[in-house]
């Protein structure tokens, strides 16, 4: 593939990869690019901490509840399990992200990394990507643990059986479970569904498979919520 810089794909804004080979040693689970004006999505985390790297245009993410911008030649990390948002902003984006382990990678010594290459060279790519990311792989053993979950609930419960689980009222769980994830639990089950889906389609599993297997009605279903926080549709992340 050429570099990312010089992309020229845009009637879609998102795409997504697997790198060819990421068996052999690299930790990176995906690679993404974002071009265009409409570049917003609601509310949503990964299992997977995103390492997001600004070509052209802003940036413009509300992680945790701050507003956080990268113009070019600028990064943003977004930890694994920590609902983000992105907005639209005046000028069209191009950017790139990284999808990695949780805190296999020294994410402020990558973006200096990338920001460096990309100042000498004016492009960035896949192989660029993946060898600086590598030079900053962290030791064994001293990695980051992702967000802890709340306990008592997972993906597939109701609030109210969690609720009851936890020896709580529906409404004071629900109180204490967006103090501590920043969104609500249906909206917290909802998006781990949709990574369970995520993974299950990196894999390779039918859409329709995927869709029985997470929950939801249908592929129809799927498609919709899984468009509305990734900007892609399931058949098009499973190809990459």
């Amino acid at each position: 593939m050429g570099r990312v810089a010089a992309m020229g794909r845009p009637p879609q804004v998102w795409d997504y990869w697997r790198p060819i080979g990421s068996g052999g040693g690299s930790g990176i689970v995906e690679l993404g690019t974002v071009r265009g004006l409409d570049v917003a999505l609601p509310v949503h985390f990964h299992r997977e901490d995103q390492l997001t790297f600004v070509l052209a245009g802003r940036r413009r993410f509300v992680i945790a509840g701050d507003l956080r911008e990268a113009g070019p030649g600028e990064g943003v990390h977004i930890p694994a399990g920590t609902p983000h948002r992105s907005l639209c902003g005046a000028d069209e984006v191009v950017c790139v992200n990284l999808y990695t382990p949780p805190g296999l990678y020294a994410a402020p010594e990558a973006i200096a990394g990338l920001a460096g290459h990309w100042r000498r060279t004016g492009g960035l790519g896949w192989p660029d990507l993946t060898r600086i990311a590598e030079d900053h792989r962290r030791p064994i053993g001293t990695g980051v643990e992702p967000a802890s979950a709340f306990t008592g609930c997972d993906a597939w419960d109701s609030v109210g059986d969690a609720a009851r689980r936890a020896g709580m009222s529906r409404e004071g769980y629900s109180r204490r479970f967006r103090k501590h994830h920043g969104v609500p639990p249906h909206a917290f089950g909802l998006q781990e569904r949709l990574n369970e889906a995520r993974l299950l389609l990196r894999a390779g599993e039918s859409i329709a498979a995927v869709a029985a297997d997470t929950g939801f009605t249908d592929q129809s279903h799927l498609g919709r919520c899984f468009r509305r926080a990734f900007g892609v549709t399931p058949g098009r992340y499973r190809a990459g």
